[in-house]
């Protein structure tokens, strides 16, 4: 069980280069980012010759799930006697993602565009819909199999080493 939760953690930090969301108006996309774009706040976007950069828009709910998932990865790569770690590291970077999903509902760019962009923007921000892609749930997926595989490696028996006779 053990050698499969690195493989599990990985696949959950290669998701964070995946399309996790895009935004749409009036079913046009006109942002679509990445994990670690969302993370770093490098996503681009726009309609026809209106553009939208968000450089100000760090995530650093994305941030530090990415810094939890390394540090899980690097524990499991040492010893199996981390498979407590492993499984806190893998639901904290699932709460994480969550968390920092959770800041791009549609209040909250209604709310952000109305600060920017006054009554026009809360306006144009009320028709945005936020659709979550496939890299977003595969890193939550990898991070639920990565903690339930490390709590199996803690209770296997199996693996550990048995003593001469």
């Amino acid at each position: 069980m053990w050698r499969y939760v690195k493989v599990a953690i990985v696949i959950a930090l290669l998701a964070f280069l995946l399309p996790w969301m895009s935004a749409s108006l009036l079913g046009r996309e006109v942002v679509a980012a990445a994990g670690w774009q969302l993370a770093f706040g490098q996503f681009h976007g726009g309609i026809g010759s209106v553009s939208i950069d968000a450089h100000a828009f760090t995530n650093y709910y994305f941030i530090v799930a990415l810094a939890l998932i390394a540090v899980g990865l690097i524990l499991s790569l040492l010893r199996r006697r981390f498979a407590g770690v492993a499984v806190a590291t893998s639901l904290l970077a699932m709460a994480f993602v969550w968390a920092g999903s959770n800041q791009y509902t549609a209040d909250r760019v209604e709310a952000a565009a109305s600060k920017s962009a006054g009554i026009l923007g809360s306006l144009a921000a009320s028709a945005v819909e936020i659709d979550w892609r496939f890299g977003y749930w595969v890193s939550l997926l990898a991070l639920g199999i990565a903690a339930a595989l490390a709590l199996l490696a803690i209770g296997d028996t199996d693996a550990k080493p048995r003593s001469p006779r």
